[in-house]
């Protein structure tokens, strides 16, 4: 067959599926439209927007909207909306302990959401069953078809290069992305994000940043990290790796890092820290309830122990809590600087169990930012807690399935 009539139905149908994601993606955003509106929205003659709302309809992406709509005199218009029961979108934040899940339905509600112990986080492809087993008792519980979901997104923390569907630190299997071998097995899209730009996502989606187009997220939990939100967007840097917070110096010559550096912020601001400091200071003879009240031996003290003990009133835990907030609040002061964001949001489990500290961490941005730099920037704690990465997870996802920038609409549309 000659190379042009191979050419023209692939053509067609790029154009055809070009123009069903711009009506989807418009709905997604602005809620139910009138066919007029939608073609304002899309561009898109209103003969076009027709025969897209029709096709839509008979696959029942879209359903009549003009439910509340007032009456007026003549022929009322035609209003559709996204019909949001007509598939799910599954959000995955795997974590060190647990592993959050959330299953949005098409207009992006929260149709349910659970935390489980978490998956194993390694480099062994048996991983892989273990996931797959934990996603369906999830949908099944969540009463979710699996022939409606449209997709999975899925977040991981270490080194990530989600655009290329690779997990470094986990879930690598050699050159294949986990993503390519999920997608044959679920015979579904998968994307694969950093837990740091996956907080990010959820943030810019569903929390504070929601109306915000220059945010921070700064992940407090075990380590430390920060995804960041660039006029609008979440910013990942040249090779993905953007938000490596943690691994600034501000201690000349401290303690020693993972990562192998010295100093590091995350030695001295995160939940690795605070268990660090705690341990060397009761094995050195300090008085603190956590032996008294909590835990029996020194090894089983951790983050959790010293944030319950601070709840307490237990000045020794207070103390370690504050000394690393005001470390942190000197990192942030880094970002407000070369940054200018309009928002500072804070996640994890150290903020989730104690949001007291955010006035320590604020005083002392300020204190060691450039006063105009400062001067407007809101330090919040984040609403959403600990399923902010699945919703960014998902919500990536979601942006994905009604994405038309890579199709290239001008050429068609």
């Amino acid at each position: 067959m000659p190379k042009s009539h191979s050419s023209k139905p692939n053509k067609v149908n790029a154009k055809n599926e070009i123009r069903r994601r711009l009506t989807l993606r418009a709905l997604l955003d602005n809620g139910p439209l009138s066919l007029t509106d939608l073609a304002k929205k899309t561009g898109m003659t209103l003969p076009v927007v027709s025969i897209i709302v029709s096709s839509l309809r008979r696959s029942r992406l879209v359903v009549d909207g003009s439910d509340g709509v007032a009456s007026q005199v003549g022929r009322p218009p035609s209003i559709v909306k996204l019909n949001a029961s007509a598939g799910f979108i599954l959000g995955v934040d795997i974590g060190r302990l647990f592993t959050n899940f959330v299953v949005l339905d098409l207009g992006t509600n929260i149709v349910a959401q659970t935390r489980r112990k978490s998956v194993t986080l390694g480099n062994d492809i048996r991983v892989l069953s273990e996931l797959e087993k934990e996603i369906r008792i999830v949908l099944t519980e969540a009463k979710a078809s699996w022939d409606k979901v449209l997709g999975i997104g899925i977040s991981l923390p270490g080194m990530v290069r989600g655009k290329q569907g690779l997990g470094e630190t986990y879930f690598n299997f050699g050159e294949e992305p986990v993503t390519e071998i999920l997608s044959k097995r679920f015979d579904k899209p998968v994307h694969l994000e950093h837990d740091l730009e996956a907080m990010a996502f959820g943030e810019r989606w569903f929390g504070a940043a929601r109306n915000i187009d220059n945010a921070v997220c700064i992940n407090v939990g075990w380590g430390l990290g920060v995804g960041i939100v660039i006029d609008g967007k979440v910013y990942y840097g040249e090779d993905g790796y953007a938000g490596e917070f943690g691994h600034i110096q501000v201690v000349k010559n401290g303690e020693l890092c993972y990562c192998g550096k010295k100093g590091c912020l995350e030695t001295v601001a995160s939940g690795r820290a605070v268990t660090r400091l705690a341990k060397e200071k009761i094995s050195a003879g300090a008085k603190s309830l956590i032996m008294r009240d909590l835990v029996k031996k020194v090894e089983d003290i951790d983050a959790e122990t010293v944030l319950k003990a601070a709840a307490k009133g237990d000045e020794f835990s207070i103390e370690i809590l504050d000394e690393a907030a005001k470390y942190l609040g000197a990192g942030v002061a880094v970002l407000i600087n070369l940054l200018n964001p309009a928002m500072v949001i804070f996640g994890g489990g150290i903020f989730t169990a104690a949001p007291y500290l955010l006035e320590t961490v604020r005083v002392n941005a300020l204190k060691h930012s450039l006063v105009p730099l400062g001067r407007n920037v809101k330090f919040v704690t984040s609403s959403l807690g600990n399923k902010a990465g699945a919703l960014g997870a998902a919500a990536y996802l979601a942006e994905d399935l009604f994405d038309v920038e890579r199709l290239n609409p001008s050429a068609y549309v």
